[in-house]
C-alpha cells in the first residue's frame, strides 16, 4: 500500500465501506463533500446492517478507480431524516492498493479459514479458492472477516493429494448480493509453504488448465 494526498470526489462516486466490529460493510454513494472538511455518504440503513455504525466509529473507505484506494477516516454525524446520510472527516492522504501483485491462476478450490486471534473451532469458516498467485488468493463464501486480521488458510489439491497451509492478511473483504469475497495476501511464508505453492501454480501451467475445480465430496 502506498500513501498518497487526499482524493478527489464526485458527486454519485461508488465506494464501499469495509466490514467492521459492528457493521457488515456496504456499497454506497458520495452526495457531498467540502474538500478539507467533511465527505457526505448515502445510509443504507437497516438493509445492510449498517445501523449499527455509531458517531466517531472509525470506518475504512474504498474508491474504485483506475486504480483501488483506501482510507480511514472518523463519523462526524449521522442523519436519519429527511434523507439517511453519513457525514464522516475528509481524508487527509490515501493508501493506493495493488490487488494484484503478481498473476494469478483461476481455480475453484475448497479451503478453510482460521481466525488467528481466536483460535477456536467456531472461529474457523469454509469456503472456495476463486483465483491464487503465490502472493495472495481471493475467496468465496457466506462469512465476513474484518480488514487487516491474520487468518491461516488451509487447502487440498486434489490432483495431487497435496495440505497445503499458509499465514494470510485480509486485505480487503466485500459484501455483495451473490456472497462475500476476501482478498487475502500471504504473509511470514516458509520456504516449504512458498514452494508448495509455486508448485502448484507450474501443476496449472503444466496441464495448461485455466480452472481447476475441487473434487467433489462423498
Amino acid at each position: 500500500m502506498t500513501p498518497q494526498q487526499g482524493p478527489c470526489f464526485q458527486v454519485e462516486e461508488e465506494v464501499y465501506v469495509e466490514p467492521t466490529a459492528g457493521s457488515p460493510g456496504f456499497h454506497s454513494h458520495v452526495v457531498g463533500f467540502k474538500v478539507s472538511h467533511c465527505l457526505i455518504l448515502e445510509h443504507p440503513f437497516t438493509d445492510s446492517g449498517a445501523y449499527q455504525i455509531r458517531i466517531n466509529d472509525l470506518l475504512w473507505i474504498r474508491c474504485f478507480r483506475n486504480k483501488v484506494i483506501r482510507f480511514k477516516v472518523k463519523v462526524l454525524y449521522i442523519l436519519k431524516t429527511p434523507l439517511p446520510l453519513l457525514f464522516l472527516e475528509y481524508p487527509r492522504t490515501v493508501e493506493e492498493i495493488n490487488l494484484r501483485e503478481s498473476d494469478r491462476k483461476k481455480v475453484f478450490l475448497k479451503g478453510t479459514f482460521l481466525d488467528l486471534r481466536d483460535r477456536k473451532p467456531d472461529r474457523s469458516w469454509e469456503g472456495y479458492i476463486l483465483d491464487i498467485s503465490d502472493s495472495g488468493c481471493l475467496m468465496w463464501g457466506d462469512f465476513v472477516h474484518l480488514v487487516d486480521r491474520d487468518v491461516l488458510l488451509s487447502f487440498r489439491v486434489p490432483w495431487t493429494g497435496e495440505n497445503i497451509r499458509a499465514k494470510a492478511r485480509v486485505i480487503r473483504c466485500e459484501v455483495t448480493e451473490k456472497g462475500i469475497r476476501s482478498g487475502l495476501k500471504f504473509i511470514e511464508l516458509d520456504e516449504e509453504t512458498r514452494c508448495r505453492l509455486q508448485g502448484l501454480l507450474k501443476s496449472l501451467e503444466d496441464q495448461g488448465l485455466k480452472t481447476i475445480v475441487s473434487e467433489p465430496e462423498a
